[in-house]
């Protein structure tokens, strides 16, 4: 009596995998063309990318650009700077940094953020590798699965004498392997064309921000000169501004009024001879002293900066004479 209730389980329990590994014939099948579509959509970008490169990669021009841009961050002219900058377009990984890089100038103007961002792009390019090395393996995977899952109707088929059966079963076997077998194949040379690519293009963001962040005196990089080539600590004046600077110079001015009368006080002695001259008052030397930290001054319109939100590479318009826009 056991050991037929032990039949009857083993046997129901075969039924129900064999149930369960049709079941998953379908969202096999499916994955595979998902796939399939992916891998190729991958093999398009990467096309893409290598275009770039050829046309526009130019070690030496972007030496060129950067080190300009350097010299007009430290002339005080950051939209200068900011436009040579944008030129370097040949790696979505480099323009998407360069973006990154001028909002930081532009707003917070964090000494440590370049080199997070560095990292940050570091990371991300792993994660633009991971697609395909995800497909690396899924891929054989699923051509497998869909190669064995149909097997089983197809011995089932040759035991019944149906060889219609069996021949429907092991063509859909045998194409899913094929398929399996070609995104893998596609997966694993985009993969190791992409990590060259991006290793170069790391390389090239660092060289960038040894030019353009490197020597023994820091960038003022974001900051401004006015028309007297004093430089500008705000990127925008505003009425706060404005009403600091009275609440500043209001205690000197009532210090130098204080002053003006004590001297007025001081009593002069008469002689005979010349008039005495009047005690010397000494002055605070809060009134000599020159203010603390780099003066602060109005500047032109044309150095407005934009908005964090914006987008810096659509907000420039055509190039202009850079005189002109300095």
């Amino acid at each position: 009596m056991s050991m037929l209730i032990v039949g009857t389980l083993a046997r129901d329990i075969q039924e129900w995998i064999y149930n369960a590994a049709e079941i998953l014939l379908y969202p096999v099948l499916i994955a595979a063309l998902v796939c399939l579509v992916w891998v190729f959509v991958e093999l398009g970008w990467l096309f893409y990318e290598i275009y770039l490169r050829i046309r526009y990669r130019d070690l030496e021009a972007l030496e060129i650009r950067t080190l300009r841009a350097r010299q007009a961050f430290m002339e005080g002219k950051p939209r200068k700077a900011y436009r040579y900058l944008q030129e370097t377009r040949y790696s979505m990984v480099i323009a998407r940094f360069l973006f990154d890089l001028i909002r930081n100038y532009q707003t917070q103007r964090l000494a440590v953020k370049p080199l997070k961002l560095l990292q940050e792009y570091e990371f991300y390019t792993v994660k633009r590798l991971e697609r395909t090395r995800i497909l690396v393996r899924v891929g054989p995977m699923l051509g497998l699965m869909g190669t064995l899952i149909p097997l089983a109707p197809a011995l089932v088929g040759l035991a019944e004498g149906d060889t219609q059966q069996l021949a429907d079963n092991l063509v859909l076997a045998f194409s899913v392997t094929v398929l399996g077998l070609l995104i893998g194949g596609i997966a694993f040379a985009v993969s190791i064309i992409r990590d060259r690519i991006y290793s170069q293009d790391i390389s090239d963001v660092e060289y960038l921000l040894e030019l353009l962040e490197g020597g023994p005196k820091r960038l003022r990089a974001g900051r401004r000169k006015d028309t007297e080539g004093r430089w500008v600590d705000e990127l925008e004046p505003s009425a706060a501004v404005a009403a600091d600077e009275l609440d500043e110079g209001a205690p000197e001015a009532a210090t130098a009024a204080a002053v003006a009368t004590a001297a007025a006080e001081v009593p002069t002695t008469v002689t005979n001879g010349p008039a005495a001259a009047p005690a010397a008052v000494e002055l605070p030397a809060s009134l000599d002293a020159e203010p603390a930290g780099e003066p602060r001054a109005s500047f032109e319109d044309d150095t407005m900066s934009w908005a964090a939100d914006e987008d810096p590479f659509a907000s420039l318009g055509p190039a202009e004479d850079a005189e002109s826009r300095g």
